[in-house]
């Protein structure tokens, strides 16, 4: 429900508590209460001739307002604190109940105290996108302040609603970050096949010695787009759920052989070796396309990022868990870059990654087809010393024999 929709559905029941919550507060607001005995008398009985609600039972509305997830305080004309749910004090951090004090020896975020200050002077709904701080982390916040007006024309309280926006915003920067990253890769192969293309037709066509390394360079370029864009649509199916996992028991050693024999000569080309640390008779209960995918993608880049030596798949058991792991003996990854490896379009090099031909969504693909076999994945890596890529398989979901 629309956060603005679902302050309209409880403005009611919010009024209506207000009168058994008055005659609780001290001496100081007693005044308050006299004031608006007739308005919420009227409110009590309209509301009960078109509802069945129980009215006399004041736990009931403390129960509905408590179990809203949004932050609420209810506070009356004088700034005290008639109500506030649990959510509200979690996002302030307020340990205690703060009923019968003052909002401004409660809150101590600036922006939140002078919304409600601005609602209760100019007697209008105010929103603000506010940022307070919890446990060393910025939240993201909607403040709403509404005055709620009895029918004498006086506010009879303030109703605040803080709703979480922080998961939004992140969602939103994410997709900024895609949308940006997508027209960079996108444009940099365009941008080479455009240029390249003109010098041909402006007469380089004709010059045998260029022409044909253009044309290399074109074709080089498209594959590359081509490759960008079937990553894209490979993720795009992986994330809506229209490839589907069908787990069958596979020899995980032929596997790893059908693997190797694709990129052998690639390996070759460098100088690497490519080998195997795993019981041939090892199977595990999975989707073989998948798998041959994740083993491609994982292998493949361990060759990419790697000068000497060389990169070992193996299979083995720790901590009740079977990991299948490929480990190298590259450039490695540094420890502030681990957290955001798996990112889509994520990469620690980006020059050299781009020259590999790498498409910077090839660990993305790979973290979705792992979690969607309902294994884990896990990185550890250091500079200038190898990284290692643990698929963990859970034992109970897994039949597997060695």
């Amino acid at each position: 429900m629309d956060l603005w929709a679902y302050l309209s559905f409880f403005l009611i029941l919010l009024a209506l508590i207000l009168a058994f919550k008055i005659k609780k507060l001290s001496d100081h607001i007693k005044s308050i209460r006299n004031t608006n005995k007739s308005t919420e008398n009227t409110l009590s009985s309209q509301s009960l001739s078109h509802s069945a609600l129980p009215l006399e039972n004041t736990s009931y509305f403390e129960a509905i307002l408590k179990s809203i997830s949004d932050g609420l305080l209810i506070i009356d004309p004088k700034g005290i604190i008639m109500f506030s749910n649990q959510s509200f004090r979690e996002i302030l951090k307020i340990d205690e109940h703060p009923e019968g004090k003052h909002f401004m020896e409660v809150i101590r975020n600036m922006d939140l105290l002078n919304l409600i200050r601005s609602a209760m002077f100019i007697r209008e709904e105010v929103t603000q996108e506010i940022t307070i701080k919890k446990g060393g982390k910025d939240i993201e916040i909607i403040a709403k302040a509404t005055p709620a007006i009895n029918f004498q024309g006086s506010v009879s309280s303030i109703i605040i609603l803080l709703h979480d926006i922080t998961r939004l915003k992140h969602l939103e920067s994410i997709r900024k970050d895609f949308v940006a990253n997508v027209s960079h890769e996108l444009k940099t192969p365009l941008t080479a096949i455009k240029g390249y293309a003109e010098t041909l037709i402006d007469g380089a066509l004709n010059d045998k010695e260029n022409s044909l390394k253009f044309i290399e360079i074109i074709k080089n370029q498209a594959d590359r787009l081509t490759a960008l864009v079937e990553d894209l649509l490979t993720l795009s199916r992986i994330e809506f759920g229209e490839i589907k996992v069908d787990k069958k028991s596979i020899n995980l050693d032929n596997m790893i052989d059908s693997t190797f024999q694709i990129l052998n000569e690639k390996a070759i080309k460098k100088g690497l070796y490519i080998k195997k640390d795993i019981s041939s008779d090892v199977t595990v209960y999975a989707d073989r396309d998948r798998l041959m995918q994740i083993l491609i993608n994982l292998v493949d880049n361990a060759i990419k990022f790697t000068d000497t030596g060389g990169v070992t798949v193996k299979y083995y058991k720790e901590n009740g868990n079977f990991i299948l792991s490929v480990e190298d003996t590259g450039i490695g990854i540094p420890k502030t870059h681990l957290q955001r490896i798996g990112e889509r379009f994520y990469r620690v090099d980006k020059a050299r990654s781009r020259q590999l031909g790498g498409t910077g969504l090839g660990l993305a693909i790979v973290k979705h087809l792992v979690r969607a076999h309902g294994w884990d994945l896990k990185i550890e890596s250091e500079s200038g010393k190898g990284t290692k890529v643990k698929i963990i398989i859970p034992s109970e979901n897994q039949d597997t024999s060695q």
